[in-house]
């Protein structure tokens, strides 16, 4: 008996150990263990931009998950024709017959401006060629696994442990050649396999999860309703809607918490301007409290005319305008919106200045401050800008919000002409656009149907798109690259860098109308779903700009969720250091803003000097916005008592002396605190 019992565990655990090797197996542990194999390698590849080990095991993980999906389609047109207990011979035969369709596909030539649904049969055509070339190897495997089958779990062991190996191995590899081809933020990216391997299984099991908690739903939905065609597809389709209800439930629950944060009042941005030109102010039409974390820091942060002369090196002309509706301004319609900033710009004077800026701000409402105190520097304050919120969530949470962002610009474009139309042309400003990221798309939209013809519609003299996304209408219709008919040649200039548009003769600046700043290696601006089926010109040979590794390759799906996770990483930026990558275009705006609106000149020294104060500026910011208590933030340039110097470097320059640095923490806010009082007392009553 005790012969037998030891024989019986002996049989278990090597039942179980093969078991165990054949599901560690990357060939034989299912159909779609192959692709799912090479997917997780292709997705360890260069690309536009550096990773940490979580964006990293995400992208893996994603990838992986997309493999899978496509071994599934394949393995069900296989299992159409032939059943899994089939000999093997004619599982190979009709893999072979769903491979063969699928090189007939991926066969059909490429043109230059074909449809896109010839891309998508293309590129289902690999998809279905890979997907079966992975399960014929999964049959093979099993195959020669089923013909001389171990008596012992060593060898199985062994073999998946080797081939295991191996593809840690070679995964290891390609992470390093991967973090030798991209260039690297100014900030650590550290990645390492462990722990990206972690967060691979991690989304790999949230992702089966969530797969496997869909079918069990939907099979409880077919066992109530009962049999029948008919009833299984209401099954389905009530299944669908449950769970498209349910995700639609979780994401607004994610975002309405999100967007709380639009709410805060933060310490150092606590109190409203002294200035009337300002929205917030004591005479402004929009209260101080209803502009939202974003519009508190624009309207605070607005530049005087001792800074600008200071920093100039001659006089100001005037006091910078600035305008800012938030999302919870009074009333909170898109058209209300547009009036408000209408009769706020008409307050403060906007209409007298030379020049209006008009501003599309991100989805949290963040609108580039170094855009707008370049502008304000180089007119010499003889500008107003004017911002309408319409998110409150990260650009990429707040994309069903671009059509309102567009209605809304329109209105105050249109608003502004018939206003403007009033005046003799002598007295009317010139009216530029402004937008970044998200901004770029609700400004761009606009005049999507109109081209520059739009531009003399709405009475718009020029505009700068930076970040341009590569979802935008005026990017998907060609309009960026000036192939659209509404586009009249050199109207329109797609820039890297400053230096290319230097490059060209003034005749030529002078005739550009819209000037779209997008770096090549921007996630965001080459972001589309055409990524999914189609290669991207940006990938041909010969056309790879600055930042594009030369290693780097389109594969169907795989770039697609390579670029995604990449824009969700191109926003990483140090304060004050500003740089030219990504989606960051700090170190771009100073002659850009300068050239693209033909601005008044400046002098070398005098671009030196705005852009040293910028960086200055910013890093005042930054304090101010992690500042736990106003008093341990520098005060911002409007609530500056005259003479008095910015901790953080701005070159203001002063008759006299401040004194001792021991005296700087003592200086009284006069305007802080007795606005505070004024509100505590208000409160109380």
């Amino acid at each position: 008996m005790q012969r037998l019992s030891s024989i019986l565990r002996e049989v278990r655990w090597s039942d179980q150990s093969q078991r165990v090797a054949g599901w560690l197996n990357p060939v034989v542990a299912s159909p779609a263990a192959p692709l799912e194999s090479m997917a997780a390698l292709d997705a360890l590849g260069p690309s536009l931009m550096p990773r940490t080990s979580r964006l990293q095991g995400m992208a893996m993980g994603m990838t992986v998950l997309g493999a899978r999906a496509t071994t599934s389609a394949a393995e069900r047109l296989t299992r159409m024709a032939v059943s899994g207990s089939a000999p093997l011979s004619r599982q190979l035969a009709a893999r072979a017959v769903v491979g063969g369709v699928g090189v007939a596909l991926a066969a059909l030539p490429q043109r230059d401006g074909e449809r896109l649904w010839m891309a998508s049969l293309r590129s289902t055509g690999g998809l279905l060629r890979a997907g079966a070339a992975g399960g014929a190897l999964h049959d093979l495997g099993n195959g020669l696994w089923d013909r001389h089958p171990a008596q012992r779990a060593i060898r199985p062991l062994a073999t998946s442990a080797a081939l295991t190996g191996g593809l840690l191995w070679w995964g290891a590899r390609r992470l390093t050649e991967r973090e030798a081809a991209v260039e690297r933020w100014p900030l650590p990216q550290e990645t390492t396999l462990p722990a990206t391997l972690a967060t691979f299984y991690v989304t790999i099991a949230a992702g089966t999860g969530l797969t496997r908690g869909a079918s069990w739903s939907r099979g409880l939905l077919e066992a109530y309703l009962g049999p029948g065609p008919s009833k299984r597809l209401l099954a389905r389709l009530l299944n669908a809607g449950i769970w498209a209800g349910a995700a639609t439930a979780a994401y607004n629950i994610a975002i309405a918490n999100i967007g709380r944060a639009n709410e805060t009042v933060e310490p150092a941005y606590d109190t409203p301007p002294p200035s009337r030109l300002v929205s917030g102010s004591a005479e402004s039409l929009l209260p101080f409290e209803d502009l939202g974390q974003q519009g508190r820091r624009y309207v605070t942060d607005v530049l005087t005319p001792q800074l600008i002369g200071q920093v100039m090196g001659e006089a100001a002309v005037a006091q910078p305008i600035r305008v800012y509706v938030g999302f919870n301004s009074q009333p909170v319609y898109q058209t209300g919106r547009a009036e408000l900033a209408l009769a706020e710009l008409a307050r403060s004077g906007a209409f007298d200045r030379s020049v209006l800026l008009l501003v599309s701000p991100t989805g949290t409402g963040w609108v580039d401050h170094t855009l707008i105190e370049t502008a304000e520097l180089l007119t010499r304050g003889d500008i107003a800008t004017c911002c309408i919120q319409y998110g409150r969530y990260p650009s990429f949470l707040c994309l069903q919000k671009v059509a309102l962002g567009g209605s809304q610009f329109r209105l105050l474009l249109w608003g502004i002409k018939q206003r403007l139309e009033e005046r003799p042309p002598e007295r009317r400003p010139r009216v530029l656009v402004f937008g970044e990221s998200l901004g770029a798309w609700t400004s761009s939209d606009v005049v999507m149907y109109q081209g520059i013809e739009g531009f003399d519609h709405y009475g718009i003299d020029r505009a700068l798109w930076v970040g341009l996304p590569g979802m935008a209408k005026w990017s998907r219709n060609g309009m960026a690259r000036g192939s659209s008919t509404l586009v009249p040649e050199g109207t329109v200039g797609v820039f890297d860098r400053h230096e290319q548009l230097a490059a060209l003769q003034q005749q030529q600046r002078e005739r550009l109308r819209a000037v779209i700043l997008s770096h090549h290696n921007d996630p965001i601006a080459v972001l589309s779903p055409d990524l999914l089926v189609q290669s991207p010109p940006w990938l041909a040979d010969g056309q790879r700009g600055r930042g594009v590794p030369e290693r780097m390759r389109w594969t169907p799906l795989v770039t697609f969720i390579q670029i995604a996770v990449d824009a969700a990483n191109a926003m990483v930026s140090v304060p004050g250091r500003f740089g030219s990558f990504g989606h960051d275009y700090r170190a771009d705006m100073v002659r850009f803003v300068k050239d693209a609106y033909r601005l008044p000149p400046a002098s070398q020294a005098q671009l030196a000097s705005i852009d040293q104060t910028l960086r200055s500026l910013e890093l005042e910011r930054g304090e101010r916005i992690k500042a736990g208590h106003a008093d341990s933030a520098p005060t911002p340039p409007a609530h500056r008592a005259a003479g008095e110097d910015a901790p953080a470097g701005v070159p203001l320059r002063r008759r006299r002396t401040p004194g001792a640095h021991w005296m700087a923490g003592r200086r009284v806010r006069p305007s802080r605190d007795s606005n505070q009082r004024s509100r505590a007392a208000t409160r109380t009553g």
